[in-house]
C-alpha cells in the first residue's frame, strides 16, 4: 500500500504485512520525521490469515513476488592499493556516515545483506551498485523503483569520480578517492 506523510506530503510504499494483527500502526517519515498512525486497509474477513505461523495474504491478493536473483557478474581486478574509496552520506537519515569501499563492486540498498545499507524507505533493498575498475568507478542503477540520479538526471549506468554526488531515495551520496601517497594510511 502507499502511504502519504500529512506533514510533508511525501509518499512511501508500507508493506501491509508489517500490520500483523492490528488495526493501526504508527510509522515515523523518514523525509521530515514527523510520526503519524496510518490504519491497516484490511477490513475484517478479507484480513490476512496466519496458518503454522506464515502469514498469508488475503484472498484474492497476488502472492509476493521474489526479489529476483542478481546475475552472476565477471570478477574485477582488485582495488588499486595507491587510492582509497569511501561513499560518505551528505544528506538523508544518515548523513556524516562514512563506508569504505574495500571491494572492487559494493552494493548499495535498504536490503541487511547490502554492502552498503541505507536506512531510507525510499531505497530498495538492491538498488545501485558501485564497480571500481583501476582508477574508474561505475555507478550502476539496478532496476530501482524510484532510480538512481546524479545531477538531477536519472540514470542506469555513469561513471563516478572524487567527489561525485548521486542520490538514492532521499539520500545523498559522494564518492571519495583519496590517495595513499608517501606509505598510505
Amino acid at each position: 500500500m502507499v502511504i502519504s506523510c500529512p506533514r510533508c506530503g511525501a509518499q512511501y510504499r508500507y508493506d501491509i504485512a508489517r500490520f500483523g494483527e492490528l488495526q493501526r500502526k504508527r510509522v515515523k517519515c523518514p523525509k521530515c520525521s514527523a510520526i503519524f498512525e496510518v490504519s491497516n486497509p484490511s477490513p475484517s474477513g478479507t484480513e490476512a490469515t496466519r496458518i503454522g505461523g506464515v502469514l498469508l495474504p488475503p484472498p484474492g491478493t497476488a502472492p509476493p513476488r521474489p526479489e529476483p536473483e542478481p546475475a552472476e557478474l565477471p570478477e574485477l581486478a582488485p582495488l588499486p592499493t595507491d587510492l582509497r574509496f569511501s561513499l560518505a552520506i551528505i544528506a538523508g537519515a544518515q548523513a556524516g556516515s562514512v563506508f569504505p569501499v574495500t571491494k572492487p563492486r559494493v552494493y548499495l540498498g535498504r536490503g541487511s545483506t547490502m554492502d552498503v545499507q541505507i536506512k531510507d524507505s525510499e531505497v530498495s533493498r538492491r538498488h545501485a551498485m558501485i564497480e571500481v575498475r583501476g582508477e574508474v568507478a561505475t555507478l550502476v542503477d539496478l532496476g530501482a523503483t524510484n532510480g538512481t540520479f546524479v545531477s538531477g538526471e536519472r540514470i542506469q549506468r555513469t561513471d563516478i569520480g572524487n567527489q561525485s554526488e548521486f542520490t538514492l531515495g532521499s539520500t545523498t551520496l559522494m564518492l571519495i578517492v583519496t590517495p595513499l601517497g608517501n606509505g598510505g594510511l
